[in-house]
């Protein structure tokens, strides 16, 4: 049998011993600690707008390697969504009611700090959630947000369709969503399997030991069925070279942008 490698059983560990909770403030502080450490001027987080000689690594379940900011904590997909969201959204005029789902502290920091915007985070568990959410049932009455964020949070929600659809009730009429999921453009249709409930099976089968699914390229025909019209804007591909470098953007990343007519 083939044993883990000691990063891989460090951070089996460490699941068992930290609450889940806890764990994107743990994240967090630890940034704060050391990010100092970081300070140049090779590479920017258009996040925090922070400048830094490098990224720090961060690894994923599958030990692939992500260039995070060592401030905010913000990856590449983030600092892709950020940029859209404040350069091709109307995020930034007029009031907004946010809601933002499992919050993201490289978000939430800015969101906060902005005039325009009424801001409630909100998660299941998160300790750094404003308030403590089901999203499969919303305790908000229907129309209540302009704007709801949920990034990369519906491949951990067993009822997806139904989170979607408590999305879509409070959300007001021409307000809009930014749902972003990791998808297998390989896979046609999405995967999901619920006989797979241990942990190491989960990331064996779904590339994460807590994730319920693999989304495949019918992802937006399933917002869509919720009642949403679905703009996909693969943007970033279209950005100079020198600015993907800079701010270590992930050029993989999806745009689905998710408006309730």
């Amino acid at each position: 049998m083939l044993r883990p490698s000691p990063r891989a059983a460090g951070k089996d560990l460490a699941r068992r011993i930290v609450p889940h909770s806890w764990r994107p403030q743990l994240r967090n502080w630890y940034n704060r600690l050391t990010w100092p450490l970081y300070l140049g001027n090779n590479v920017t987080c258009n996040c925090c707008e922070g400048h830094f000689r490098r990224f720090r690594s961060w690894s994923d379940e599958r030990s692939v390697l992500w260039p995070m900011c060592p401030r905010c904590g913000s990856l590449g997909r983030q600092r892709v969504d950020w940029l859209f969201l404040t350069s091709r959204t109307d995020l930034l005029e007029g009031s907004k009611r946010v809601l933002h789902v499992a919050p993201e502290e490289c978000f939430a920091l800015s969101l906060e700090q902005l005039p325009n915007i009424s801001y409630l985070s909100a998660d299941y568990d998160s300790a750094l959630a404003m308030e403590h959410m089901d999203i499969t049932n919303i305790d908000y009455p229907d129309e209540s947000f302009d704007v709801v964020l949920c990034n990369h949070v519906l491949v951990y929600v067993t009822a997806d369709r139904q989170a979607l659809r408590e999305i879509f009730r409070v959300l007001r009429s021409g307000g809009w969503a930014l749902l972003q999921v990791p998808i297998d453009l390989s896979r046609e249709t999405t995967f999901e399997d619920p006989s797979v409930t241990d942990p190491r099976e989960r990331h064996r089968v779904f590339g994460q030991y807590d994730h319920v699914r693999v989304y495949g390229r019918d992802y937006p025909p399933q917002l869509e069925a919720a009642g949403f019209e679905v703009s996909v804007d693969e943007f970033v591909k279209e950005l100079p070279t020198s600015m993907i470098d800079e701010l270590g953007l992930d050029t993989s990343e999806t745009i689905y942008l998710c408006r309730k007519p």
